[in-house]
């Protein structure tokens, strides 16, 4: 399966600096502001950084032609803070791309570098659409690529996409959409399904296909004539291929456990069955053998 993302750590030189209270970190492409006692994060997200860069830019034909500034802090009501708002539960990063900014709250390594990467894919994104509205880029691309640049779906992401299978709730493409202004579970599954669908749109045309469709979504402005103009398939083709491969891909995953056992004892008893009817065959067959014996016996005499 194709990714955008690859394999490997880009070879990166690091150089820290303190001016006044406010340390910062610089690399090629970034500079890094950190807390004190943080430079072993900062230093992480600098690799993972000009790492994830290197890899968006290439799939997505563009190049960010400003220095971006990344700002750690060591709680979400500073990170808060910075923009002048209210902390957001659950929030650990943010892209503010009139800023050319991301901020980060610092946790442990593994999701810190995974939002790293994410937020990056929306400074790339905003970057490539070029003269199009923020308003009208669509969210699920969006938040599509910046998962997919990280990774794999989680196990909860699978679980929901397997629930919402089960239950014929999949949403398809315009309500996909709507659902990242609704509840958490709305939300939750929103994110699964962008992934997906990214996934998708990469693998019917893994060599540039996803730069070419943000170009053509820029140049048109219509979700439709772009997927025709880069993929020859309509909305409504792409929306029922990927929402039938949900289905299929991630259906055992949200079964019950009641519903699992179900399955493995009718395949239990479907074995056993056919080793009953196989041990039957063979008797029948030595009894055959043995009457035919009997008669050549019977009549050799």
């Amino acid at each position: 399966m194709k990714r955008i993302v690859a394999c490997g750590w880009a070879v990166v030189v690091l150089s820290a600096t303190v001016v006044a209270d406010e340390h910062a970190l610089q690399t090629e492409h970034f500079r890094i502001a950190y807390p004190s006692g943080y430079y072993e994060k900062a230093a992480l997200v600098g690799r993972v950084a000009e790492h994830a860069l290197e890899v968006l830019t290439a799939s997505l034909d563009v190049e960010l032609e400003r220095e971006v500034e990344i700002h750690l802090f060591a709680t979400r009501t500073e990170m808060f803070a910075w923009l002048g708002s209210e902390p957001q539960p659950y929030v650990m990063g943010l892209a503010v791309p009139g800023r050319n900014a991301i901020l980060l709250g610092i946790v442990k390594d593994e999701p810190l570098a995974r939002t790293t990467a994410h937020e990056l894919a929306h400074i790339v994104l905003f970057e490539k659409f070029g003269s199009m509205h923020p308003a009208d880029q669509p969210r699920w691309l969006h938040e599509g690529v910046a998962q997919f640049a990280t990774g794999e779906l989680t196990a909860d992401q699978r679980s929901l996409l397997g629930e919402a299978s089960v239950g014929d709730e999949l949403m398809g493409i315009e309500e996909m959409e709507r659902a990242f202004g609704g509840g958490h579970a709305q939300v939750g599954l929103a994110y699964a399904e962008s992934f997906t669908l990214v996934e998708y749109l990469q693998e019917l045309r893994p060599e540039g296909g996803i730069a070419a469709f943000v170009a053509n979504l820029e140049a048109t402005g219509d979700l439709d004539r772009a997927m025709i103009r880069t993929y020859e398939k309509t909305q409504a083709q792409i929306e029922a291929e990927w929402l039938g491969r949900i289905r299929a891909e991630y259906l055992k995953a949200g079964l019950p456990l009641s519903a699992d056992l179900m399955v493995w004892a009718a395949m239990g008893v479907l074995f056993i069955f056919a080793i009953i009817i196989q041990c039957r065959r063979r008797a029948a067959i030595r009894r055959r053998l043995e009457e035919e014996e009997e008669l050549r016996e019977l009549f050799g005499r």
